[in-house]
């Protein structure tokens, strides 16, 4: 898969404005391009300036058409003056979990015409020591295996690396709520990925984007099912 993570920050009185744009290129891409699995949008809790975006292609050629789409084209005219300074733009591959893992986000038959936002995620940038970058990526990938097969509320947990920069990796996790993050925090398998990784940040941590999902609705899917690899 090839993954594109967006961080924004943008103007406080051009949020609304933002995200409406943002849902139209959204549904744009999951809905008419083929290679096109999940254009997620994600609004921080604490800061509703700090926006998200975790778009998944199959390959960097359906990105590359991507940006060629008509309602790509409106959303980038659209938003060009609502950023507050330059977004934060990594170009990944998926470390965790494999190409065969649910990646799809539309269920045929759903709409919009229920939604709810009330799933918690994590979009998080995480700076790695280049010498333990595939340390890091074990360890991570131990704890992902805990997360999505030992607690009912994870529905996600995907590890992502930077093409471009290889010790630049990203944490991409969806959870039914807060408490289901909350329960997350205490199991023993992500105390063993803290304890173990805690040395091999490369400086420190950019702030997370934690809070909850503004497109897709909550019924469309949101499980990368229980992956092995």
């Amino acid at each position: 898969m090839y993954i594109v993570m967006v961080q924004f920050n943008v103007k406080p009185d051009k949020v609304d404005e933002f995200l409406e744009a943002s849902k139209g290129d959204g549904r744009g891409s999951v809905s008419h391009e083929y290679g096109c699995h999940r254009f997620d949008i994600i609004q921080d809790s604490t800061d509703p300036t700090r926006i998200g975006f975790t778009e998944v292609y199959d390959s960097e050629e359906a990105f590359d058409v991507h940006t060629t789409q008509d309602h790509f084209k409106t959303w980038a005219a659209a938003v060009k003056d609502l950023h507050d300074g330059n977004p934060k733009v990594s170009k990944c591959r998926n470390a965790f979990p494999n190409d065969y893992a649910v990646w799809p986000a539309a269920i045929t038959g759903r709409d919009e015409s229920f939604f709810s936002g009330s799933l918690h995620v994590i979009h998080a940038a995480l700076p790695v020591l280049p010498d333990k970058v595939d340390s890091f990526i074990e360890a991570a990938t131990l704890d992902a295996l805990g997360s999505v097969h030992r607690e009912p509320g994870c529905h996600r947990f995907d590890l992502y690396q930077n093409i471009e920069n290889p010790s630049e990796l990203w944490l991409y996790e969806v959870y039914a709520n807060a408490e289901a993050f909350e329960y997350h925090r205490k199991t023993p398998h992500i105390k063993q990925w803290a304890d173990t990784v805690k040395d091999w940040y490369d400086g420190e941590r950019a702030p997370a984007i934690r809070g909850t999902n503004i497109w897709p609705p909550d019924d469309w899917n949101w499980s990368t099912g229980k992956p092995m690899a």
